[in-house]
């Protein structure tokens, strides 16, 4: 019972406990197919709205409204069904990173729409709404790994 692992032993024994924290947290994160979802709906409800057709907007609506929740249910879902990561992981760093990410698409979408409109651009908001979707799209993964990195920083007490 009092007998010590050796060095080489006590090694692998650490790096598998990484391993299986990386992949704790790795499941928890937003997957890279949940920005492309919510940036093609969101484009279409927009495209849907500047339409002005009645039946056009109730579609665009009702996609909307069932293919957001759809799509979050199943990350929510998905990450429910592997151990769960300490709620603390994330911390004041990554609610400000998220904060951030929400606060740049918007930074960028509304000033677009504004000066599209003002340009006299057809459909100034479906092309700024699209606009902020390829921002989530190439923003979501950069900041999954900002997550990733809080997430390891604040599990270890270190940087890693």
């Amino acid at each position: 019972m009092g007998e010590r692992p050796r060095p080489d032993e006590a090694a692998r024994a650490l790096d598998e406990i990484d391993r299986r924290a990386d992949q704790v947290i790795t499941r928890s994160l937003i997957p890279w197919w949940y920005w492309w979802a919510v940036a093609v709906l969101t484009v279409g409800l927009v495209a849907a709205v500047e339409s002005r057709e009645p039946l056009v907007i109730g579609v665009g609506t009702g996609v909307f409204v069932l293919g957001v929740p759809a799509a979050t249910c199943a990350v929510v879902f998905g990450a429910r069904r592997h151990a769960q990561p300490r709620g603390d992981l994330l911390g004041p760093g990554g609610a400000l990173a998220i904060v951030g990410f929400v606060a740049l698409v918007l930074a960028v979408t509304l000033p677009a729409a504004f000066a599209l409109q003002a340009a006299g651009v057809r459909y100034p908001a479906t092309l700024a709404t699209a606009l902020g979707g390829v921002v989530m799209v190439v923003g979501g993964p950069v900041l999954r790994r900002l997550l990733r990195q809080i997430m390891w920083t604040h599990r270890a007490g270190t940087q890693r």
